[in-house]
């Protein structure tokens, strides 16, 4: 296993550019607008969902409904962090 690459890194630290200007300059290695998950998803699914989150986490809590909410969390986090990952959190 080599170092972490510049674009893993890129995720995390937000001054932190891959050294290409080819993939720095595309539209969807960039950060997400609020705007673009109601463009994508809908907007009663945008206000809705942390409202099942919410729901899931307070009263139906076991290990399923633990995964899906990791992978709910884990899929907005790296979502925000570039334009093309919003396809993950969508089911």
């Amino acid at each position: 296993f080599g170092p972490i690459s510049a674009r893993v890194r890129g995720l995390f630290v937000k001054h932190t550019k891959t050294g290409n200007p080819l993939v720095d300059s595309v539209a969807e290695h960039q950060a997400a607008k609020p705007e673009a998950y109601v463009q994508y998803l809908s907007e009663p699914v945008v206000y809705l969902a942390p409202a099942g989150f919410g729901l899931v986490a307070l009263f139906y809590f076991h290990d399923a409904s633990s995964f899906l909410l990791v992978y709910g969390v884990a899929a907005y986090f790296f979502s925000h962090k570039m334009v093309r990952l919003i396809l993950l959190t969508s089911p």
